[in-house]
């Protein structure tokens, strides 16, 4: 008969191990590479160095801290707590595993005193450490005090270029450049002209005003919401009616436009299950999603999709 977490695993990954107990053990394999983001194997064998006996592992992690043996147990069916009996197999073969540097122990069910306090002392009787995990469904009290929602308000202050002032602030040498445009008698005279780039003595482009305006339009009036300013331009000129005339510089009044835009980051994943250490201290959660970006190959290696 499926455990509660043999369900659960049916729903996210949308199969069933035929063998029992195997889909807690894979949960448990997704929760020890969070913990230690290192190699790691579902239901491999070791050999031990001085009996010889071929071990099963039900989790190999290799990672930088080292080579840890993992236990999985699910009896949350029977809804019974891990005795120190389900712990001896572990601490049985850790002294006998050279490749191994510690051991863990994942249940879906709490520990009873007995299994702590051997997990506890396991550093003194074998040189090795046994590390206690507990890996259930989520409940609402789990997740007391951590920010399921993140909301931010953006306030976002744009330039409008297609609505500023462009005045070109003329030498003298360029104001007696276009008196030439002036027809004699003339009280004004009209021209119009794509102000788009500036050039040098000799009629070549040497800047656009898109490269000249692309760091910035400084500082915005806190009175009027607008920029004002000049960019200077010593030996630039601009073309008018196929006349080059001299600029000191850009002469420039920008409007901005005002606009709030909010963001929502929401973690509604469902069957979220949850990691906690011996004392029951809440690690992290492991959402579908999450346990969704995972996968094992048909010799049990864990990989990411």
């Amino acid at each position: 008969m499926p455990s509660p977490i043999d369900k659960i695993f049916e729903e996210i990954f949308g199969y069933l191990p035929d063998k029992a107990g195997t889909a807690f053990e894979r949960l448990a394999s997704i929760a020890s590479y969070l913990l230690n983001e290192g190699d790691v194997t579902h239901d491999d064998k070791l050999r031990g160095q001085f009996s010889k006996t071929l071990y099963q592992l039900d989790i190999h992690d290799k990672s930088n801290n080292g080579s840890t043996m993992g236990e999985a147990k699910d009896y949350s069916l029977q809804g019974k707590k891990v005795g120190r009996g389900d712990l001896q197999k572990l601490g049985g073969a850790l002294p006998d595993l050279k490749g191994i540097d510690s051991g863990a122990f994942f249940s879906a069910t709490e520990y009873t005193d007995p299994a702590k306090k051997y997990a506890e002392s396991a550093g003194e009787i074998f040189g090795k450490p046994i590390a206690l995990w507990g890996l259930r469904p989520g409940t609402e009290l789990d997740e007391e005090g951590f920010i399921k929602n993140v909301v931010i308000q953006m306030h976002i202050h744009m330039p409008q270029p297609e609505k500023a002032r462009w005045v070109p602030c003329l030498t003298k040498r360029g104001e007696s450049a276009l008196r030439v445009l002036a027809e004699p008698g003339a009280d004004r005279v009209e021209y119009q002209t794509v102000l788009s780039c500036f050039y040098d003595v000799y009629g070549n482009e040497i800047l656009s005003l898109h490269e000249l305006t692309s760091a910035g339009y400084g500082e915005t009036n806190s009175d009027t919401g607008m920029s004002h300013g000049c960019f200077l331009l010593k030996d630039h000129y601009i073309q008018i009616n196929g006349i080059l005339a001299e600029i000191n510089g850009l002469e420039y009044e920008l409007p901005y436009e005002n606009y709030t835009e909010e963001l929502r980051i929401t973690d509604d994943s469902g069957h979220r299950f949850v990691l906690v250490d011996k004392d029951g201290n809440v690690s992290r959660f492991l959402t579908d999603r999450k346990l969704r970006e995972f996968d094992f190959s048909e010799n049990g290696k864990l990989s990411k999709r």
